[in-house]
């Protein structure tokens, strides 16, 4: 049984389709077949049930599938341990990062540590928070990044740091020019927050509830591109860390104000990865990169 046929059992079992896997290898399916074939003789269990609907993974597969991710995750740490004890500085690194404005915190910060080791490469996912958890539980990604950690995944958290949040207007706006944002003016305001479930839109309403203070946004997204274009016309107030928005206040376009105590944001940037795993090399400079974009935050607000 070879590597390259867990792999494409392991992608199987999530694509649900021979075809799309075929394609994504540039195979064709009867090889697909064949190579799940052997897997299920080496087994002796089927793990795929066929149909002309598609495919069903079977409770076997689903084990075998789970199993042969965490395998195929550690050889790859181990082709990565190897290249560090050889000096090499290259490398993959998969990442799992919650949503639009984690995966703006996360752009720059690939790009300062593509910068200074251009031999590693990167692979990186978008989904919700749960699912960050999940994908660094079954290893399927070796860090995880997001906001508003639950408290039963703190024990997979591996740095955190704490981040700034402020209001994100144009600089014609009427806030632009205020020393501090309060939850009562951002109440007044064309709001673009994302939808409840997201743990920032969570906070922001318990603090107006506090109040007794109701947001209403005008614009409902979590698309990062969206909510800056947005500012940039005058047309929403956001509540982001400022380094999602830092070439643009930089440029003059957007401009960071603090918000005031009664809306602060106390939350952190978490790392998570799987408990006692030595970090391979790409792994541990791309934290260096978090420590270097994270005192960039904490510049002040302009």
């Amino acid at each position: 049984m070879q590597i390259r046929a867990l792999r494409l059992l392991v992608e199987l079992a999530e694509a649900r389709s021979i075809r799309q896997v075929a394609r994504r290898h540039g195979l064709s399916a009867t090889a697909i077949v064949r190579q799940i074939d052997q897997i299920e003789h080496f087994f002796g269990t089927p793990l795929f049930e066929r149909d002309e609907r598609g495919i069903r993974v079977t409770e076997a597969g689903r084990l075998v599938a789970e199993r042969a991710r965490a395998v195929l995750f550690q050889i790859d740490d181990i082709h990565a341990l190897l290249d560090d004890m050889r000096g090499l500085r290259r490398g993959q690194i998969t990442i799992q990062v919650s949503g639009g404005v984690v995966a703006g915190l996360v752009s720059p910060m690939m790009h300062d540590l593509q910068t200074h080791h251009p031999g590693l490469r990167f692979s990186v996912a978008v989904s919700s928070a749960a699912e960050v958890i999940a994908a660094i539980r079954a290893g399927r990604a070796e860090l995880g990044v997001t906001m508003f950690v639950p408290d039963d995944a703190r024990p997979l958290i591996r740095m955190s740091r704490p981040i700034t949040h402020a209001a994100i207007v144009g600089p014609n706006h009427p806030l632009a020019g205020r020393d501090a944002v309060g939850m009562r003016d951002l109440a007044a305001q064309r709001l673009a927050l994302p939808d409840p479930s997201f743990g920032l839109r969570q906070w922001l309403e318990r603090a107006a509830s506090r109040i007794g203070v109701r947001l209403d946004p005008v614009f409902v997204t979590a698309s990062l591109d969206m909510q800056r274009e947005l500012a940039i016309r005058d047309a929403a107030v956001l509540v982001l860390p400022p380094s999602c928005c830092r070439r643009e206040i930089d440029a003059g376009l957007l401009r960071a104000v603090p918000l005031a105590a009664d809306c602060a944001i106390d939350t952190t940037l978490d790392i998570a990865c799987q408990p006692g795993r030595r970090l391979p090399f790409a792994a541990r400079a791309f934290m260096r990169a978090i420590e270097r974009v994270m005192a960039d935050d904490r510049r002040p607000p302009v």
